[in-house]
């Protein structure tokens, strides 16, 4: 895994993607999804992430000082979490990134009892 300095901030796009996107369809999804102009506004560390529509696979987007950096990673005896189970807030932290990216869940809804 890349070492992200203290400040970065990590996005996560709220509908599951096709996994086929590259720079170009990502980059938009940042600017309408984020409202972060990626040619602008980010800054050196920050990082996107982005779900498949299968739960296998995990795209990244990594501004590294000088570039856009393109990671994936695919699960291979597991899945990572549905994106409807995530909350509604776009970033998270670091320490959550490390939880995300070995497959455990994020935030579980659990039924409301009266």
């Amino acid at each position: 895994m890349i070492k992200l300095p203290k400040q970065s901030k990590v996005y996560v796009y709220h509908k599951p993607i096709d996994m086929r996107y590259g720079f170009e369809r990502l980059s938009y999804f940042v600017r309408e999804g984020f409202e972060v102009d990626i040619d602008i506004d980010i800054d050196h560390g920050d990082l996107f992430i982005f779900l498949g529509n299968n739960r296998k696979r995990l795209k990244a987007l990594y501004f590294d000082g000088s570039g856009l950096v393109l990671i994936t990673k695919r699960m291979e005896k597991s899945n990572f979490m549905n994106i409807k189970d995530y909350d509604d807030s776009l970033t998270i932290t670091q320490s959550e990134l490390e939880l995300l990216l070995h497959g455990s869940v994020l935030k579980k809804y659990l039924p409301n009892y009266r």
